[in-house]
């Protein structure tokens, strides 16, 4: 009858020392794209510089700035935001539709995106090149 106890008790204790080993929870990453949507991109070629708006889905607004070396996060207030955007639109659509584009090779100074819509501006167009460049001061000055 001990033997039959001093069994149950191993295997009881065995059970439990088994149980006690879980695997560890993957990390969750933090650049969901399903959690922010850009709403606008400036890429500066020259100076490997980029500017993106970005919203939240609890419309929050972020201006994030990357370079080679780092990448700056600011956060905006929403109306100032907007204000932002319908700039940038405004000035993209301008160059899109409104200012003639310069013929003969392209260097590609500018990568604009809207929404999905990107353009290329070339090193020729200064008109394009000086209307962008307005919004990149803007960008600038905020970090």
């Amino acid at each position: 009858m001990n033997k039959i106890w001093i069994f149950l008790f191993l295997v009881s204790f065995s059970g439990s020392i088994l149980a006690q080993h879980s695997e560890q929870p993957e990390k969750e990453s933090h650049t969901d794209l399903r959690n922010q949507s850009i709403l606008f991109a400036l890429d500066i070629v020259e100076d490997k510089t980029s500017y993106f708006l970005e919203r939240t889905i609890g419309r929050d607004y972020f201006l994030r700035r990357k370079t080679s070396k780092k990448d700056e996060l600011k956060k905006l207030a929403s109306h100032y935001a907007q204000q932002l955007d319908r700039q940038f639109s405004s000035s993209f659509l301008k160059v899109q539709y409104e200012i003639p584009e310069v013929d003969g090779k392209c260097d590609i100074v500018l990568r604009l995106i809207l929404r999905g819509e990107s353009q290329s501006i070339c090193k020729k167009d200064d008109k394009k090149t000086q209307e962008m460049k307005k919004m990149h001061e803007i960008f600038s000055n905020l970090f």
